[in-house]
């Protein structure tokens, strides 16, 4: 018994000493830091889930895609000229500015923290290099016109910073 009460008072000692208190409001600080943290980043990822399986049923980014495609593999069609004023208007150049802003409103996202940047990089690697590559034309052709090197830029920048580390074989 006189142990316990030994051991008791030691320890209403130690808990009064200013070094503990210090000690103990670190730890709250800590605590609450990590859970911040990992707050804001499950949020991240659920944003990033959402829209993803968001995307899945556009049908104009499904289209624009496809118009894409389309465009950049027939022999006859020029991916610069529907940023002319002729052209600017047409279905298919509507299209391509659809899919090119989805993508920048994304990247856009990822640079202010709002999605998971490698949560995309898994699901839509193919489809950025892709898209990039296939409307890279059409965009240099905006900037000219429009005399904004800025059009597109948080797209370029991701599929530049993507297309230097590609994706690597999951290992079986």
């Amino acid at each position: 018994m006189e142990l316990l009460v030994t051991v008791w008072t030691t320890i209403k000692e130690t808990m009064a000493e200013d070094w503990f208190k210090g000690f103990l409001v670190m730890i709250g600080v800590i605590v609450a830091i990590t859970s911040i943290a990992s707050a804001r980043t499950i949020a991240r990822r659920k944003q990033t889930a959402d829209l993803m399986f968001g995307t899945r049923a556009d049908d104009n980014l499904s289209k624009g895609y496809k118009c894409l495609q389309r465009l950049h593999t027939a022999p006859d069609s020029n991916m610069r000229s529907f940023a002319s004023d002729e052209k600017s208007n047409s279905d298919d150049a509507n299209s391509i500015r659809y899919v090119l802003n989805h993508w920048e409103r994304v990247f856009v996202g990822v640079r202010q923290g709002i999605y998971d940047e490698k949560m995309l990089r898994e699901a839509n690697y193919n489809t950025v290099i892709r898209v990039w590559a296939q409307a890279k034309p059409y965009i240099e052709a905006v900037r000219e016109a429009e005399q904004k090197p800025t059009y597109y830029q948080c797209l370029e920048s991701a599929a530049r910073r993507w297309k230097k580390n590609p994706l690597k074989l999951i290992k079986k």
